[in-house]
């Protein structure tokens, strides 16, 4: 029984990691890396329950004796309404596949060493118009697709001290169109992003832990075609480069009962140098995003009302990176409100999360956006409206 639970989960494993190499994601920087998580506000960075700390903070692999794995997906579908000139429009309803998979072992030959793997995303980005809305000018559709995969190793130093050092790998893609008088402009484009991160762990005893993680930026240079009017098709080569930003975070858990725990995170991320994405070939040019470094809270709580099933719930804000006079259809968002609820279930060595959470985001009025859709140089006065996001999800876990 044992072999073909082993076998049945090897098999989840490599059909979600397959699955990533297409995943979009309904955010900039998205935080869905676990159900139990995402249930509890997308906390996890101070106590180590299943394998998805391989995303959050990789030093709590430590408090996992032995195998363990999970995999699972969370589905997030955004929306919001763009007014344009006195004229309502609305992003398509789109529901984006965001899928995770992990892997932690306890090493035989040490076992105050862990070795952990996993697969999750980082950064996504879609929104989406209908054809002809009175914004194509400044953007008709974009789509920025990642998946990192992050080996990280993990070393106790004693009962109350840990840390852990990781690489991560990250495959990514941008596809975005608009339109103007002189005919669309469009790109797609693929590539890669190498970069790493450090974490600790500390006890202090058994009801109180903390947390650190850092990631350190990364440079996403990808190559593929573009489109410009008036440009023969045989020479369509281009290329793209951003900068993905790196972060801190810390965490702090209390445990007020066995069956009883409360998290609450701060996430500092860094997007000042994410400043500017710049453009090379068949579109030559740099757009400038000038983002300011954000700060993101979040508190959740899981309380096991049985041996087997447990209730969770959580609460986040989290700060946009757009400044008022910088603000773009790219990403018709600001700051935001996320409040989560969801179960899990354990039996034997399997357990079960899943989840819900519901995102609402504050409006923002009176813009100034550029839309050339008429007209060259052409600027349109913009209000983001009835910002919301629906997610859920479901994540497996095994433990050898």
């Amino acid at each position: 029984m044992k072999r073909a639970s082993v076998v049945v989960y090897c098999c989840l494993f490599l059909f979600t990691l397959a699955a990533a190499s297409t995943v979009q994601a309904g955010g900039f920087a998205l935080y869905e890396w676990s159900n139990r998580g995402i249930a509890m506000g997308t906390t996890g960075y101070a106590q180590g329950v299943d394998a998805s700390v391989v995303a959050t903070n990789p030093s709590l692999m430590t408090e996992l004796e032995g195998k363990h794995a999970l995999a699972g997906f969370a589905l997030i579908t955004p929306h919001t309404t763009v007014v344009v000139d006195g004229h309502k429009n609305k992003t398509q309803n789109d529901t984006f596949k965001v899928p995770h998979a992990y892997y932690v072992q306890q090493m035989e030959s040490n076992p105050n060493v862990w070795f952990g793997v996993g697969m999750f995303t980082r950064f996504g980005l879609g929104t989406h118009y209908e054809d002809n809305w009175n914004g194509r000018g400044g953007l008709q559709f974009v789509d920025l697709e990642s998946v990192s995969l992050t080996p990280s190793v993990a070393f106790k130093f004693n009962e109350k001290f840990s840390m852990a050092v990781g690489v991560e790998i990250l495959k990514g893609g941008i596809h975005l169109k608009r339109s103007t008088v002189f005919g669309p402009i469009s790109a797609r484009t693929s590539g890669y992003a190498i970069g790493g991160n450090i974490s600790f762990n500390y006890k202090f005893d058994d009801q109180w832990s903390t947390g650190f993680t850092y990631r350190a930026p990364m440079t996403m240079d990808t190559t593929g075609s573009g489109q410009f009017p008036g440009q023969p098709s045989s020479e369509n080569e281009q290329s793209i480069k951003a900068t993905l930003p790196g972060s801190y975070s810390l965490g702090v858990a209390y445990k007020p009962a066995d069956n009883w725990v409360w998290e609450f995170d701060v996430i500092h991320t860094r997007w000042d140098s994410v400043d500017k994405m710049t453009y090379s070939g068949t579109i030559d040019s740099e757009h400038w995003l000038h983002y300011k470094n954000t700060w993101r809270g979040q508190i959740g709580t899981e309380y096991w009302a049985t041996d087997w099933m447990a209730v969770r719930f959580g609460y986040v804000y989290d700060q946009t990176p757009t400044r008022g006079g910088d603000a773009s259809f790219m990403l018709p968002a600001n700051d935001r409100q996320l409040v989560s609820t969801g179960l899990g279930f354990k039996w034997d060595k399997w357990t079960l999360d899943a989840s819900f959470m519901y995102v609402q985001a504050k409006e923002r009025s009176n813009l100034s956006i550029s839309n050339p859709a008429t007209a060259p140089g052409a600027v349109s006065r913009v209000d983001f409206k009835d910002g919301k996001t629906w997610i859920t999800g479901m994540s497996l876990g095994y433990a050898f």
